[in-house]
């Protein structure tokens, strides 16, 4: 079965919202979060879960898990993003492979967010481990 999510949106001031989603609401627009950094924090929230729980199925003690995003956006419009760079930090006893394993995992299968975008953005991604 087909998961349908929706979100309505109402006029709160000049060029800005209020969203109001299943999960809560927040202001979008010119005097508020921004949605094209919006995309880059869903970006990096999406694949976030992916990679945490991919680390624990795989027995690694993660302390923290820092996720660093930067978008470049093409000068004509519409404005997309032209390349996203993603940046992995795994804080805690964690293998370097397996964080690999776990970013190439959610880059390449299952964050939906970067499936969406992927077909007109160039992301590139790295990753670290940071001991305690």
């Amino acid at each position: 079965m087909k998961e349908i999510k929706e979100a309505s949106l109402s006029l709160s001031d000049e060029g800005t919202y209020i969203a109001k989603l299943p999960s809560g609401e927040i202001q979008v627009g010119e005097k508020a979060l921004k949605p094209m950094e919006l995309l880059l924090a869903s970006v990096g929230g999406c694949s976030g879960v992916d990679v945490y729980h991919i680390l624990k199925k795989k027995r690694q003690d993660v302390k923290d898990i820092k996720i660093f995003v930067k978008g470049t956006r093409r000068e004509k419009h519409p404005k997309i993003y032209e390349e996203i760079e993603i940046k992995y930090v795994a804080v805690g006893k964690v293998k370097e492979k397996a964080l690999e394993q776990a970013v190439k995992l959610s880059v390449e299968k299952y964050c939906s967010v970067l499936a969406m975008v992927k077909p007109s953005t160039q992301i590139k991604v790295s990753w670290e481990v940071w001991e305690e």
